[in-house]
């Protein structure tokens, strides 16, 4: 199974929530690598490295936890290689 990269953009009632903690916390446990961190427009972005699936279930965790508050989620794939050692909160 090949790694993949992701930028995944959060709208809607995103920041000031727990949502970088709670991004960060389940990416780790899903072994994902990359960084979340909050944008001046008020969305969250999330790079993510690993598998698609797990990838799939962090958005569903999110969606699951953070429910109507998350009102658009955009997906990108990244090409190129990533050096990702964990999944940190960027400021």
């Amino acid at each position: 199974m090949s790694d993949m990269t992701e930028q995944i953009l959060f709208s809607g009632q995103v920041q000031g929530v727990g949502f970088r903690w709670t991004t960060q916390r389940i990416a780790s446990r899903l072994a994902l690598r990359g960084f979340v961190r909050n944008l001046p427009d008020g969305c969250v972005e999330a790079v993510v490295a690993g598998s698609a699936a797990g990838i799939q279930q962090l958005i569903a965790k999110l969606r699951e936890r953070f429910g109507s508050g998350i009102t658009d989620v955009q997906r990108q794939t990244l090409e190129g290689a990533n050096d990702f050692a964990g999944f940190t909160i960027r400021k």
